[in-house]
């Protein structure tokens, strides 16, 4: 079991690490890349809204299929999806000067990324749940380490070749993620194997209490009123988050920074993540994952604050450093939170909708009001409106994160 437990987290590691050098290229650098390709602030947040809003559709219809199929694993959809993110980056990828035909294809692409890390969790807890103990917390470090050394390098390279080098790099990285996702699969000692579902009755996290039909999407919302509510508050962390991460070229450039210093940023925030993952499996078995959420929702609130308040770019790459604490503390914790409170029959719905939460309604209305308001009113109030809706963030979140069993 232990050499089984190894090579899976080995092969999740890799597969996360692919999919955030992925994630990093053709979202980190979003801005950065339709900037280049002569979008202003503005356009940028309404081709990364749309990107939203068609994960928000996506997300819940996938994960709905997701758990009623028997036939169509996590891991086939994963490859439907990566096939169709290929095909449109080998689109994205032809010469044109139409930001219509650009921002339509940049728009399937980041939906289609989006969608997939909610599906990610839920492959790894397939595994979790049937009895083997993949380390998910250190192979979710590994994607951020991946993140890190992509951000440093792709923003010198940047730098010195322009953002034309964007779309070929992410062409190159997701063939090596569909590899990645193609062998994440482990055979038993028996004729049947993972891959295939035929896996133990026990679960690691949750006992299955019931053997009920999955519910329909807003089922699901009348099924699990307080963790609607709780949605509610992690959109509004995650508004301020993505209104870091999506115009953090334009604070840098508000105090005085460049490319360089965004890929630094971003290489210190990802690089930050990997202790606090890798010591999730020691953490979690002391403390209540709903605890740790509303730990890592108080540090939410105070990393954006100090960006706010940042008036050059050593602070900016000083507020960083709660990724640690806020955003790398949050997503595991969130993972098993949910695997937790969820029947089993409605996990990757569950998984899904904090998806929807942290990506999709959130940047759904950070996209657009970010650009508008950087285009408008500059950097500053941008923030500033960030932190308050932080704040009410905070405050709903411990409101209504339930005490969870583990």
């Amino acid at each position: 079991m232990e050499r089984t437990s190894r090579q899976l987290t080995i092969k999740y590691a890799l597969l996360q690490s692919t999919y955030w050098i992925s994630q990093c290229t053709i979202y980190g650098f979003a801005a950065v890349y339709l900037q280049y390709n002569n979008f202003n602030n503005t356009q940028v947040g309404i081709v990364l809204s749309l990107s939203a809003i068609l994960s928000i559709i996506l997300q819940p219809v996938v994960s709905a299929f997701a758990d009623k199929s028997k036939k169509k694993t996590v891991r086939n959809i994963i490859l439907i999806l990566l096939l169709l993110g290929f095909t449109f980056a080998i689109i994205l990828n032809i010469k044109t000067k139409s930001l219509i035909f650009i921002g339509i294809v940049f728009i399937l692409i980041n939906g289609i990324q989006f969608t997939i890390n909610p599906l990610l969790n839920s492959y790894a807890l397939e595994y979790l749940n049937n009895g083997y103990p993949l380390n998910f917390g250190l192979a979710r470090g590994t994607g951020s380490i991946a993140f890190a050394i992509t951000s440093f390098f792709l923003g010198h390279g940047i730098t010195k070749f322009t953002a034309k080098i964007i779309v070929p790099f992410f062409i190159f990285s997701y063939v090596f993620l569909f590899l990645a996702a193609y062998l994440f699969r482990i055979k038993n000692t028996n004729k049947n194997n993972i891959s295939n579902h035929s896996v133990p009755e026990k679960s690691l996290l949750v006992s299955d209490k019931d053997k009920n039909p999955p519910a329909s999407i807003l089922g699901f919302f009348l099924k699990y009123k307080k963790f609607t509510l709780m949605l509610l508050g992690i959109t509004m962390l995650f508004y301020s988050h993505n209104i870091i991460n999506t115009y953090l070229i334009n604070i840098m450039e508000n105090v005085g920074g460049n490319s360089s210093d965004l890929g630094l940023s971003l290489t210190i925030a990802a690089a930050l993540e990997l202790p606090t993952m890798a010591a999730f499996a020691f953490l979690i078995k002391r403390v209540k994952s709903s605890t740790l959420i509303k730990a890592s929702a108080f540090f939410f609130m105070i990393k954006s604050l100090l960006v706010f308040i940042a008036a050059n770019v050593l602070t900016v790459h000083l507020s960083q450093a709660f990724q640690m604490l806020s955003f790398a503390l949050f997503t595991p914790a969130s993972v098993y939170y949910v695997n937790t409170i969820i029947n089993k029959e409605d996990r990757n719905k569950g998984q899904a909708m904090m998806g929807v939460a942290t990506i999709g309604a959130s940047g759904t209305i950070a996209f657009i009001t970010g650009g508008k308001l950087l285009d408008t009113r500059g950097a500053s109030h941008m923030l500033l409106i960030g932190f308050i809706v932080s704040i009410l963030g905070f405050i709903i979140t411990c409101i209504s994160t339930e005490k969870s069993d583990l």
